[in-house]
């Protein structure tokens, strides 16, 4: 599964409402001078076994999953297509063959296209819900049993809902039946249960203000993972699509064996290691950890009924409010991109494999965006043009908006690769906006106790958008195949315009951070 994009925290972890915070700000202001530099850091033996055991495993992990992505489309069309040829009476060998004109038109055709994003469309949002819906219970779990176990579960979940898709790809079983992959993520929780655990620990062992620099160094694996995995499953895809995407499991299997090398943080929060936690971070543990005794069940009611009572700012607070709402469109976005290799092979006639090449220069795009141009922009607008955090923050999402807007626009009229390119390098400029709103709306939080509302409400809104739009941005998909080649590029077009309508809401956004309690 892919973790590069799921990286957000979903638990109210007593710790783990920094994370995003302080992950944008070392993003963004990654330029500010350090009083010493080091040329490697300054970590206990604890932090440095949980960086190389976390990288280790988000490498491998990502790897596996990325390097099968060419091949799991490939093999999901062919299925698709030999059951279409199958239905209007042509033989079975004749897809065999495969390599003549008139069967790829067949695959191509938007019959077989629209089931195809239907597939995939629907499969990614079933996949994210066990996630959503057990990111609670998990994390209490984790305040009571340990980081560990319950990533433990959380992996070993996600590895037999990729052994279920490879049976139901071998033996040929019918493709709608990959949607029932999300069930056997239910006892773990899946894909985003293991990644917020991860950062979890992270957050455990790592000072408040080195968090955000931990986790963008950890998030950075992501992206190599992807740059490195794709090109290569899609050069092997042309020998035979089977090869990658076992490979890519089994990869995945033996990567997940890294968590075993973490440690156990529970224990270790304000603890020896070098850490000393401030004041205002005991307050917040105070107030936000569950209670260690209690049913997980009285636990869950007690957490819901607090969230109520003190979630009242989220609607009350106009600017927060427009925030929430600008990252769930921002969000409704990104499902347009699982559609890339689809739209892109079906219109310019390419194969997955050359198809797929596009997402990992999207990745090296992406990476040359948060480690070069969001530093330099950032310095630009603090250093030249004196502005103050929030200000830099709300013009870097507005920026991005503008780039989403454009991105999107350019990849859904595309008639050559030039065009096509610069679509997704304005993609890979709005990549920023998210981090950014939400760096924006913490300001406006009425009382820093509340930060870590606001940071749960942000990821509900963020998962929500994700589940919706994936089978919304497949129907766009199949809509515009029927109605022609030339209107394929709709998903992209609608992805256009949700980003214009989340940057109205930002530009009404205007830089007056809260009064701190007690001015």
């Amino acid at each position: 599964m892919d973790l590069q994009n799921e990286t957000t925290p979903l638990l109210a972890n007593p710790h783990q409402h920094y994370i995003e915070d302080e992950s944008t700000e070392s993003q963004a202001g990654v330029s500010e001078p350090s009083s010493q530099w080091r040329l490697l850091p300054d970590w206990s033996p604890t932090q440095w076994r949980v960086m190389i055991a976390g990288a280790l495993l988000l490498l491998s992990v990502n790897f596996g999953n990325f390097i099968a992505q060419p091949p799991q489309l490939q093999i999901i069309e062919d299925i698709i297509c030999r059951n279409y040829v199958q239905s209007i009476n042509a033989t079975s060998s004749t897809l065999s063959g495969g390599m003549v004109a008139e069967v790829d038109n067949i695959c191509k055709s938007p019959a077989v296209q629209k089931e195809l994003a239907l597939v995939t469309g629907w499969k990614n949002t079933f996949d994210i819900l066990p996630s959503v819906a057990l990111a609670l219970p998990f994390g209490i779990l984790a305040d009571k049993i340990g980081r560990r176990p319950v990533a433990i579960m959380a992996l070993v979940s996600l590895m037999c809902s990729e052994i279920w898709c490879r049976v139901v790809c071998w033996f040929n079983l019918p493709v709608r039946l990959l949607w029932l992959g999300g069930v056997f993520q239910l006892p773990g929780g899946g894909n985003l249960v293991a990644v917020t655990m991860l950062m979890t620990i992270v957050a455990d062992v790592f000072s408040a203000e080195e968090r955000g620099t931990a986790i963008f160094r950890l998030t950075a694996m992501s992206f190599v993972a992807e740059i490195v995995g794709i090109p290569l499953g899609a050069t092997m895809l042309k020998s035979n699509p089977w090869t990658p995407f076992m490979l890519g499991m089994l990869i995945m299997i033996i990567g997940s064996i890294f968590v075993l090398f973490m440690p156990e943080t529970l224990n270790q929060v304000n603890a020896t290691d070098g850490i000393q936690e401030n004041s205002e971070d005991s307050d917040d543990i105070s107030q936000l950890s569950p209670a260690k005794s209690g049913t997980v069940a009285q636990i869950v009611a007690a957490k819901a009924q607090e969230f109520i009572s003190s979630s009242r700012f989220l609607w009350t607070s106009p600017r927060v409010l427009i925030s929430i709402i600008a990252v769930f469109a921002g969000s409704l976005d990104e499902s347009s991109v699982y559609l890339l290799i689809q739209y892109v092979s079906a219109k310019f006639h390419w194969t997955i494999g050359e198809a797929s090449y596009l997402l990992s220069v999207r990745g090296c795009m992406t990476l040359v965006t948060l480690l070069i141009v969001l530093p330099i922009g950032s310095s630009f607008l603090t250093r030249f043009l004196h502005y103050d955090s929030i200000t830099k923050d709300l013009s870097i999402a507005r920026f991005a908006a503008i780039s989403g807007v454009l991105g999107y626009l350019l990849i859904s009229i595309a008639s050559t690769t030039f065009s096509l390119l610069a679509g997704i390098l304005f993609i890979s400029f709005a990549v920023p906006f998210a981090w950014s709103v939400v760096s924006v709306a913490t300001s406006f939080v009425p009382s820093q106790n509340q930060v870590a509302t606001l940071y749960s409400a942000m990821t509900v809104s963020k998962s929500v958008g994700g589940v919706i739009a994936g089978p919304v941005f497949a129907s766009l998909y199949g809509v515009g195949m029927q109605l022609g080649l030339e209107w394929s590029g709709l998903p992209f077009a609608v992805g256009s315009l949700i980003f214009f309508l989340a940057l109205i809401p930002v530009v009404c956004i205007r830089a007056h951070a809260r009064v701190p309690e007690g001015s």
